[in-house]
C-alpha cells in the first residue's frame, strides 16, 4: 500500500470530488505529428496557426494547433490545445509550463495528449516551448528573458474568443514549477496554481545535481558563485511573498532531480505568511511521479474545480 503525506492550509476548499478513473492508451502509434495545412489568423494578425493532427484518446474532444507567436520581437513556437466545441462558449485559460532545458524536455506528442486530457475537461490549454528551443527564436536562458515568453503566450490567450478571460489556472512541471513562481512574481495572478515537481531554490538545485547539469547551468545561467543574483531572481524561496495564487505543490520524496526539501523551504514560508497551499508528498514519488499519475491528476483537477467554482 503506497502512502503520501499531506499537509495543507486553506481557507475557502469545499469537500467532495470523485475523478472518474481514465487512462491513456500504453501504446499509441505517434511516430509524426500530422500538420494539416490550416492557417487562421483569425485571433491575432501576429499569430500563426497550424492544425495538428495528433492521434490520442481525446481526438474526437478536442483540437490541436501548432503556434507562433511575437515575444520580445522573437518568433516563439508553442501549442494550442482547446475543445472542439467553442460555439457560444467562454472556457477557463490553462498555461502549461514545461520542464527541462533546450531540447530536453521539449512539448512533443506524448505532452500533448497530456495536454488534450485537460482540454477535454474543459480548459483552453497554452504551452510555450521557450525561446530558443523547439523551433523558437532566440536563447535558452532558463528563467531569464524567457519569462516573457509566457507572459505573451498568456495575454495573447485572454484575448481568444471563446476563453474566459476572468478565469485562468497554471500548471508547472519541474522548471516550469520555476517559470510558474516566476509568473506570479510578474504580477500574473491566478484562479489556482499548480507546481509538481518544481524547483524553488536554485543554489540547491545547482548544488545537488551531477557535473553535466551543473555544466548546463553554468552555460546557461553563469556559475552560482561569480552570479549569485541571478540564482535568487530565479529562486522563489528569496521572495515567495510574490506568491499570490492559491498553490498546490505535489512532490515525491524519492526525486532524485528536485529534492523534496526544497518545496518543503517553500512551505515553511508560505505558512509563515499565511498563504493559501496545499503540500502532497508522495511516498516513494519520483520527480514525474510516476507510480502516483492517477491520483497526483486527481488532485489537480479536484485543485482546479473548487478554486474556480466548479465544485
Amino acid at each position: 500500500m503506497k502512502t503520501l503525506i499531506i499537509k495543507e492550509k486553506r481557507y475557502l476548499l469545499r469537500r467532495g470530488f470523485l475523478l472518474k478513473k481514465w487512462g491513456i492508451i500504453a501504446l499509441i502509434t505517434v511516430a509524426v505529428l500530422g500538420v494539416t495545412a490550416v492557417f487562421n489568423r483569425a485571433e491575432s494578425d501576429d499569430v500563426n496557426k497550424e492544425k495538428l493532427n495528433l492521434l490520442s484518446p481525446y481526438s474526437n474532444k478536442v483540437d490541436v494547433y501548432s503556434i507562433t507567436y511575437p515575444s520580445d520581437n522573437l518568433k516563439i513556437k508553442g501549442f494550442l490545445v482547446q475543445p472542439k466545441d467553442i460555439a457560444d462558449k467562454h472556457y477557463p485559460l490553462l498555461v502549461y509550463n514545461r520542464g527541462g532545458n533546450r531540447e530536453h524536455g521539449m512539448i512533443r506528442a506524448k505532452t500533448l495528449q497530456y495536454l488534450s486530457y485537460w482540454a477535454s475537461k474543459g480548459y483552453v490549454v497554452v504551452a510555450t516551448q521557450y525561446r530558443g528551443n523547439g523551433g523558437s527564436e532566440g536563447t535558452e536562458t532558463y528563467g531569464g528573458k524567457d519569462i516573457d515568453d509566457v507572459l505573451n503566450l498568456i495575454k495573447w490567450g485572454e484575448q481568444l474568443p471563446y476563453v474566459n478571460h476572468q478565469q485562468k489556472v497554471a500548471l508547472g512541471y519541474s522548471r516550469g514549477g520555476m517559470m510558474t513562481y516566476l509568473t506570479m512574481k510578474n504580477g500574473v495572478k491566478f484562479d489556482a496554481v499548480v507546481v509538481q515537481s518544481g524547483i524553488t531554490d536554485m543554489f540547491q538545485f545547482y548544488d545537488q545535481r551531477g557535473p553535466e547539469m551543473k555544466q548546463v547551468l553554468r552555460t546557461i545561467v553563469g556559475d552560482p558563485a561569480q552570479y549569485p543574483e541571478r540564482y535568487k531572481s530565479r529562486s522563489v524561496v528569496y521572495w515567495s511573498d510574490k506568491v499570490n495564487s492559491p498553490l498546490l505543490i505535489l512532490q515525491g520524496d524519492h526525486d532524485r532531480k528536485v529534492h523534496h526539501t526544497q518545496a518543503e523551504k517553500l512551505v515553511k514560508q508560505l505558512d509563515e505568511q499565511g498563504k493559501e497551499y496545499k503540500y502532497i508528498l508522495y511516498k516513494n514519488g519520483d520527480h514525474p511521479l510516476t507510480a502516483y499519475y492517477d491520483q497526483y491528476n486527481a488532485e489537480i483537477d479536484k485543485w482546479f474545480k473548487i478554486h474556480l467554482g466548479k465544485q
